[in-house]
C-alpha cells in the first residue's frame, strides 16, 4: 500500500459528501472495494507510462551512442546542449583529453614516482562487487587507506582473495590525488558552459579488472575520462525506471577478511537500502524485455557523457584509469518526467 494512495485516501475523506467519510480507519479503506478502484487507477497509470516510454525509445532513445568532437565555438556549445543535454542522450566525445600529459605519462612507474607515499582510499572486496547486491543483502566494501605504492604493487600481482578498488568519490581527485592535476584539465570550461554551472567534483578512478560497478542512478551530470584502459557501460534510459525492480535491503559490510557483518551506521539508523533487484554483474542477463539497454566501450582517450538519470552498470579492464566530472542537474521537465516514472513504479503493483 503507497503513501499516495493513503494521500488520495485522505483527500476523499476531507470532503463532506463524500460516502469515504463513513470509512473512518484507514485498515477499513485497504479493505474496501474503493481501495480495488485506486488500484485500477495505478495500472492505468502504469500502462499509460509505459506507453510513453515506448515512444521516448521509438523517439530519441538511441541503439547505440554516437561520437561527437569536443564543442569549442559558442554554435559548438550551444548545438551540443540541444542535441545532447537538453535531450538527455549520451554521447561520445572525442578530443577532450588531446592535451592531457596524462595519455602519455600515466604509466605505473610514474604513477608511483608522484604518488609515492600518498595514503589513498581504498575499496576492498572478496568478489569485486562493492555496493552491491549478494545474498539478499545490499553488501558495502571494507575501506581503508594504503599507501598508493602498495596498492600499485598488489594491482600487479592480484591476490585471489581479494579485489582493490580507488572508487573514493566526493572530490577524491583533488583531496588524495592533488600530485596529478597539472596532468589533466582540473576544470574543463567547454562543459561548464555547456551545463551553465560550475564544476562540482572530479573523481579518480582504478583498479582491478574483477571490479564490477552495479547497476544504479546519479543525480548528476557526468562527464566520464577514460585515460588508459577501457570502461564498458550498460546504459539504461530513465524511463526504464518504470521495469527496474526495486527492493529493500538490509547493509551488510565486508571486514578486513573479506566476511560480512551488519553495517552499524545502518542498523543504528534503522533503514534498509533500495538497490535494484537484477543481475550484478551482467545486468543484460535479465528476462525484462521491458528494458531498452545500450551498451558503450569507452577507451583511453575517450569521453563520455553520461547524462542524469540514466541507469548504468560499468566494467573494467585490468588497471583501467578514469577521470570523471560531476555537475549539478537542471532540476527542469526531464527531472520531472523521471520523477513521474519513479512514483508510478513505486506504487504500482505489477
Amino acid at each position: 500500500m503507497g503513501r499516495f494512495q493513503k494521500q488520495w485516501y485522505q483527500r476523499r475523506v476531507r470532503a463532506s459528501t463524500d460516502p469515504l467519510t463513513n470509512i473512518e480507519k484507514w485498515e477499513d479503506f485497504k479493505s474496501s472495494g474503493i481501495n480495488a478502484e485506486y488500484g485500477a487507477m495505478e495500472t492505468d497509470s502504469y500502462k499509460a507510462l509505459d506507453k510513453v516510454c515506448e515512444e521516448l525509445v521509438d523517439l530519441y532513445i538511441p541503439e547505440n551512442v554516437t561520437t561527437v568532437q569536443k564543442p569549442t565555438s559558442d554554435k559548438e556549445i550551444l548545438s551540443f546542449y540541444r542535441n545532447y543535454v537538453q535531450k538527455n542522450i549520451p554521447v561520445k566525445i572525442s578530443g577532450c583529453l588531446e592535451d592531457w600529459p596524462a595519455l602519455t605519462k600515466w604509466t605505473d612507474s610514474y604513477l608511483s614516482s608522484v604518488l609515492e607515499d600518498v595514503e589513498v582510499s581504498v575499496a576492498i572486496t572478496p568478489n569485486g562487487l562493492a555496493d552491491a547486491i549478494l545474498d539478499d543483502v545490499f553488501t558495502l566494501p571494507f575501506e581503508r587507506k594504503i599507501k598508493f605504492l602498495d596498492f600499485m604493487s598488489e594491482l600487479k600481482a592480484p591476490r585471489k582473495e581479494r579485489v582493490l578498488y580507488l572508487q573514493q568519490q566526493n572530490n577524491s581527485f583533488n583531496t588524495e590525488f592533488a600530485k596529478l592535476l597539472p596532468d589533466i584539465d582540473s576544470d574543463p570550461v567547454w562543459s561548464s558552459r555547456v551545463f551553465g554551472t560550475d564544476l562540482d567534483a572530479v573523481n579518480f578512478w582504478m583498479g582491478d579488472g574483477r571490479a564490477i560497478t552495479s547497476l544504479h542512478k546519479d543525480p548528476y551530470e557526468n562527464i566520464y575520462s577514460v585515460v588508459r584502459g577501457k570502461k564498458t557501460f550498460t546504459l539504461f534510459p530513465p524511463c526504464d525506471r518504470l521495469h527496474l525492480n526495486y527492493q529493500r535491503y538490509p547493509a551488510y559490510r565486508y571486514n578486513e577478511d573479506g566476511a560480512l557483518a551488519v553495517d552499524k551506521d545502518q542498523e543504528e539508523a534503522g533503514t534498509l537500502v533500495p538497490w535494484i533487484n537484477i543481475d550484478q554483474r551482467n545486468p543484460l542477463v535479465s528476462p525484462n524485455d521491458k528494458l531498452h539497454p545500450v551498451l558503450v566501450e569507452v577507451e583511453a582517450g575517450e569521453t563520455l557523457y553520461l547524462p542524469s538519470y540514466w541507469f548504468h552498470h560499468v566494467a573494467q579492464s585490468h588497471s583501467t584509469i578514469a577521470v570523471n566530472y560531476w555537475y549539478d542537474i537542471d532540476y527542469g521537465p526531464a527531472y520531472g518526467l523521471f520523477r513521474a516514472f519513479e512514483e508510478i513504479a513505486n506504487n504500482c503493483k505489477r
